[in-house]
């Protein structure tokens, strides 16, 4: 069975941390938006719904980071 490039500096390591870092943050920034917009509707079910998001968002990026680190390269220092 062939394999392709497997170490860091291949192109599926670069789109997996791109992909593993860009999702959280995109989730971040989305429930900072709407929770806004939703906390000046007065909508406060929905600010508290974005609130939750941005939680388990902030969860991924710490899981991701230690996903990376753990199974990739050394973090930077």
């Amino acid at each position: 069975m062939a394999h392709g490039q497997t170490g860091d500096n291949s192109l599926t390591m670069l789109l997996l941390r791109v992909w593993l870092w860009a999702v959280p943050i995109v989730m971040f920034g989305a429930a900072l938006v709407f929770g806004g917009i939703a906390a000046a509707d007065g909508s406060w079910g929905l600010t508290g719904a974005m609130f939750v998001l941005g939680l388990i968002a902030i969860g991924m990026m710490v899981m991701h980071y230690w996903l990376l680190y753990r199974f990739g390269k050394e973090p930077p220092r």
